[in-house]
């Protein structure tokens, strides 16, 4: 079922947007449609074409079962997605558009230990469709999170693939390719540490990077480490990051030939923030300023680089927190928009509620884009848009 936006609330925000031109600030979206029944939702991933062809993705949940969530922004209103049938516990975790007629996303389903197959789906400019998966493994569960289409005939999907051994799953890095018109698996390095990966970015055929995190390298704490692989064009490997352990690491992005980024978090006694950048000294950690987790990245150059997630507050609250690196350094940027106060809870591993979770920007504009979810009285998707 379509549903659209009410015609009083895009007329305010365009007058807001319009009003904003010559200072860019922070604006709440109108909310997004949502499925009669649906209990709370969120989004997980965003990309941008033009400011008048927005995707944003996730997942909306009723009592017994999560389902695909995906919406269109074309300027005007939000539109709900007509998605093929997919399996039970299907959400999107990743969405990247080429142009207004190529656009994929990515799914994983929500608590599967024993077999599952991630949806791989594709849109042509008129209704969006399922496209064959790989063939995986028996016995294994696999996710798709990060997505990143470099053309037509070049694109990359990362995960994880996991085995219901004893005492514990165990998960190893999944990378699938789009090439020849088809979608297949990607070895990775026998050596590669357990763990998984969430983000991908492609600066060319022979240059990409991927993230995630490795599990339980300090088997007493169970601390985890970044994972950072990279594909020269022959083959993936494993890089070193110069990071403690109790890192996390959920996005990455490429400013420009030999200039990557990737950020998340470093967890101890608490948790924050951070960012590495990697350049002809190799990668390296740069201060930042506060956050407790960083999500997403957005880098339309080497001196104009977003890193986006949200900082704790006190009583449970959460807020936004967004920076900017002008060439030199990270600065804060308030969005002004209100913290997220609510204490519900979230559907498992769909993460917990935060207030930006993904970013893209409008490459020919230079407007940003931020999605993910806030509450009370429940989760629900939020949009907000600086331009």
């Amino acid at each position: 079922m379509r549903t659209r936006m009410a015609g009083a609330a895009v007329a305010a925000f365009a007058l807001v947007a319009a009003a904003g031109a010559a200072t860019p600030k922070w604006n709440l979206l109108p909310a997004v449609p949502l499925p009669a029944g649906a209990g709370s939702s969120q989004l997980q991933a965003v990309t941008v074409v033009s400011p008048h062809d927005v995707w944003s993705a996730g997942a909306w949940w009723d009592k017994t079962d999560v389902h695909p969530l995906m919406t269109h922004w074309d300027g005007a209103a939000w539109t709900a997605a007509d998605l093929p049938a997919l399996p039970r516990n299907t959400y999107l975790g990743g969405v990247d558009a080429l142009d207004a007629k190529d656009v994929w996303a990515v799914s994983s389903v929500l608590g599967n230990t024993v077999a599952s197959t991630p949806s791989l789906l594709h849109y042509d400019g008129s209704s969006w469709q399922t496209a064959p998966a790989p063939a995986f493994p028996a016995a294994t569960a696999n996710d798709l999170d990060g997505l990143d289409m470099r053309t037509a005939d070049d694109g990359w999907a990362v995960g994880e693939t996991s085995t219901a051994t004893l005492p514990a799953p165990t998960a190893q890095p999944l990378i699938l390719r789009w090439q020849g018109g088809k979608w297949s698996g990607s070895p990775v390095p026998k050596s590669a540490a357990p763990g998984g990966l969430v983000a991908v970015a492609a600066a060319s055929a022979d240059d990409v990077w991927a993230v995630g995190t490795q599990a339980g390298l300090a088997s007493s704490t169970r601390l985890t480490h970044g994972l950072v692989m990279h594909f020269d064009g022959t083959a993936w490997s494993t890089v070193d990051l110069p990071a403690p352990l109790g890192t996390s690491l959920n996005a990455v992005a490429v400013a420009g030939p030999g200039d990557v980024w990737a950020a998340g978090e470093i967890c101890g006694a608490g948790c924050r923030g951070a960012v590495w950048h990697l350049t002809t000294a190799g990668w390296q950690q740069v201060p930042t300023n506060g956050g407790t987790d960083l999500l997403a990245l957005v880098a339309p150059a080497p001196d104009d680089v977003w890193a986006l997630g949200y900082q704790q507050l006190a009583g449970n609250a959460k807020g936004d927190h967004v920076e900017h690196w002008d060439g030199k350094q990270f600065t804060t940027e308030d969005t002004g928009l209100p913290p997220m106060t609510g204490t519900i809870g979230n559907n498992g591993e769909l993460g917990s509620a935060t207030p930006i979770f993904a970013a893209d920007n409008d490459p020919a504009g230079g407007e940003l884009w931020a999605v993910g979810w806030s509450n009370p009285p429940s989760i629900s998707p939020r949009v907000i848009h600086r331009g």
